[in-house]
């Protein structure tokens, strides 16, 4: 994605970024980022290959600082697994849920989706954007399959569907945010999603609170 990793770059990016949270991304113009970055057009342009190249760098970059913690509970997560405290295993996983199901209602529900919508503008960024998530749900498919490994989760579970129904899910809570049908909280999915897969837990002696 562009050229190099300056601090020139980064300041581009820092910029757009800052302007992207005050208006829509339609109305972000290179002109405009170049006067507030205090550089030429031209050298937004040795840089970022198009304006939405930059647009999608800048809205994937804050994406990824929106759910860095969510990357926390993953840390907390494998390091339950490896020193086998299924108490710790389940409070971050619940915890994890939580927040993930909240971000749906950021901006109506809709931040998240306007922000993959520029991030998927450009192709280059998507398919990074897309490597640096794939290594996550690695990750968490190496935790939940550990888990079942230690009796922890139901062994009937299918862990690709289990992780794609409730984190793919909580993206997609700007298709009902405003609905008087569906009426939830993070905290019904959580516990939704833990009375699912714990049956494991449960005969240890263990209960999600």
């Amino acid at each position: 994605m562009g050229r190099g990793s300056s601090g020139t770059r980064r300041h581009i990016l820092d910029v757009t970024e800052t302007m992207l949270s005050n208006c829509e991304s339609v109305r972000v113009r290179i002109s405009d980022v170049a006067k507030l970055a205090n550089v030429g057009v031209p050298t937004i342009y040795y840089y970022f290959d198009s304006r939405d190249q930059l647009i999608a760098e800048a809205q994937a970059s804050t994406y990824l600082k929106l759910i860095e913690p969510l990357h926390e509970f993953l840390v907390i997560a494998e390091a339950a697994i490896t020193a086998e405290e299924l108490s710790t295993f389940l409070s971050a996983l619940g915890d994890n849920l939580v927040m993930a199901w909240s971000f749906g209602r950021l901006d109506g529900g809709w931040k998240i989706s306007k922000l993959l919508i520029d991030v998927w503008s450009d192709p280059t960024t998507q398919r990074v954007f897309c490597e640096l998530l794939d290594a996550q749900l690695d990750r968490w498919i190496k935790v939940i399959e550990s888990a079942k490994t230690l009796g922890w989760i139901c062994q009937e579970i299918e862990v690709i569907a289990l992780i794609t129904s409730c984190w793919t899910g909580s993206i997609g809570q700007a298709i009902f945010s405003n609905s008087t049908k569906l009426i939830y909280s993070p905290e019904s999915i959580r516990d939704y999603f833990m009375k699912t897969i714990a049956a494991g837990a449960s005969q240890r002696g263990v209960e999600f609170t």
